[in-house]
């Protein structure tokens, strides 16, 4: 599993960037949940193992991502926004950023 956050490592870091240990946290759970969430169910899920987490900082890593091309965000118009994971651990091998 290092190795794929090694790569989005280096990828966050192209775009100026820097992989925090919140943003790892919401992106190890989107990986391995293989669901779709909204940022309070990533905010509530990661809550007890990080309690200085915000929503806000969880909505923001949650868009980063969605920028990046790992998550997809569903809009729906009477309900919150959901994200859902377009990749695997296994075939987490970003196209790269120019």
């Amino acid at each position: 599993m290092d190795h794929h956050i090694v790569s989005v490592t280096q990828q966050v870091k192209h775009l100026g960037k820097r992989l925090t240990i919140q943003r790892r946290a919401v992106l190890l759970f989107m990986l391995t949940t293989r669901k779709y969430y909204t940022a309070k169910d990533v905010y509530h899920a990661l809550k007890n193992e990080m309690p200085n987490i915000t929503l806000s900082t969880v909505y923001t890593s949650l868009r980063f991502f969605v920028k990046m091309g790992i998550l997809k965000e569903h809009v729906h118009h009477d309900s919150p926004n959901q994200f859902e994971c377009v990749v695997t651990m296994d075939d987490i091998q970003l196209p790269e950023v120019i």
